[in-house]
């Protein structure tokens, strides 16, 4: 039986689809994204500040761009909460499910996330990359996450946008599956269920 549900972030409470930062820019971005996305490892594993991985792009054509998308003054409108699906994450833990996050996450955006969702109301617990100077699919921040909050693996299911960061922890011995919907959520918990 699942008592135990983990979350990423990116890409299932929060939007971080590149159309959304196309849409915000008003032209595509998906070159300047790649470009951003590329090199910002070193921030989501707490070695470096976005401030200061924005300065590496100075000199370059879309410097002013970079700036303005990775700006947390922009954060409502480059990484929008997905409201439909907080609230259905919110009524899973009404049902008395342990709901916890693990996310590659930046401290600039854990700052900004913090403030729009109620993760100390919601979630039982968390790991995030910054703080812990690990990112999936490293395996070990898959047993950090099930070591400090002592979850059964047998009782405990993982949501993530990216296949890479499924396939890792299902060698991990979670079961995982790749989250397009709620819909997912939900026949994850059937299938458990039978």
């Amino acid at each position: 039986m699942v008592k135990n549900i983990i979350f990423d972030i990116g890409g299932i409470i929060f939007d971080d689809d590149n159309i959304v930062i196309s849409n915000m820019m008003g032209e595509d971005c998906t070159e300047i994204c790649r470009k951003i996305y590329s090199g910002l490892r070193n921030c989501t594993l707490g070695n470096l500040e976005v401030k200061d991985y924005i300065e590496t792009f100075k000199g370059d054509k879309d410097y002013e761009k970079i700036k303005y998308i990775l700006s947390s003054d922009n954060f409502s409108k480059s990484y929008p909460l997905i409201k439909d699906n907080y609230e259905y994450i919110k009524g899973l833990k009404e049902k008395g499910y342990n709901i916890y996050l693990l996310s590659n996450i930046t401290k600039e955006t854990f700052k900004y996330v913090s403030s729009v969702i109620d993760i100390n109301g919601i979630f039982n617990g968390g790991i995030f990359s910054y703080q812990e100077h690990l990112v999936k699919p490293d395996p070990k921040i898959f047993e950090l996450i099930v070591n400090r909050y002592s979850l059964n693996k047998d009782e405990t299911i993982f949501f993530d946008d990216r296949k890479k960061n499924v396939l890792a922890a299902s060698e991990c011995g979670i079961k995982s599956y790749v989250f397009n919907s709620v819909n997912d959520v939900e026949n994850a918990l059937n299938e458990k269920k039978r």
